[in-house]
């Protein structure tokens, strides 16, 4: 009923193989990795392949921020996004496995693209865990006891589910680190220029 176009699913391979998307009529299926080593091998969020960063990770590092920085530079998956979205090829429904991580990541570049402030793309992002809320409340449950002997360990339980709000702003300093500014990296990553970025948000913003 949506009319979808196009179909751009950021999960890996196997994540995809497993559990493979219905493709409506008048609708296309792109399959991407969104999140990838260095060495370009794709990285699911599942256990196995959580356990091999976490093996590799620094003293105190946050994983899913590391998972995070790492979507944010040479991602192949975004750019298809941002090309479909220049090419006017809506609607597009993009998606990974719980719809919050990689999704979340590639609808924080699309609302900063459009040149949405810094508070309006932290507040859309933890929107998450008010629409995951049921789904929160069932794995804080699950843990309820562990989470009583040891109140450190709620967060990660919470972001099985849900989402750490401070993701967001780690994403825009990380940008800005990087490239000194949001345009800076849009450019550089998606090719958008100022204009084309012009022509962006004329498509998209009322």
């Amino acid at each position: 009923a949506l009319g979808l176009r196009l179909i751009l699913d950021l999960r890996s391979t196997a994540e995809a193989q497993a559990e493979p998307d219905y493709v409506p009529d008048g609708a296309r299926l792109v399959q991407i990795c969104a999140l990838c080593g260095d060495d370009g091998h794709e990285i699911s969020f599942a256990p196995g392949d959580i356990e091999r960063m976490m093996r590799t990770a620094r003293e105190g590092e946050n994983i899913l921020y590391r998972m995070y920085r790492q979507m944010l530079f040479g991602n192949k998956a975004f750019k298809e996004l941002f090309r479909a979205l220049e090419a006017g090829e809506t609607p597009i429904l993009f998606h990974c496995s719980a719809g919050k991580d990689r999704t979340g990541v590639a609808a924080m570049l699309i609302l900063l693209a459009l040149g949405a402030s810094d508070e309006t793309i932290c507040a859309d992002y933890e929107r998450t865990n008010l629409c995951r809320k049921a789904e929160i409340d069932a794995v804080l449950a699950e843990h309820a006891e562990e989470i009583a002997a040891n109140p450190a360990c709620r967060m990660r339980y919470y972001r099985k589910a849900g989402v750490d709000p401070a993701a967001a702003p780690f994403v825009l300093r990380t940008i800005r680190a990087k490239y000194g500014s949001a345009e800076n990296y849009l450019e550089a990553e998606y090719g958008l220029t100022p204009a084309r970025l012009m022509r962006l948000r004329r498509m998209y913003l009322e």
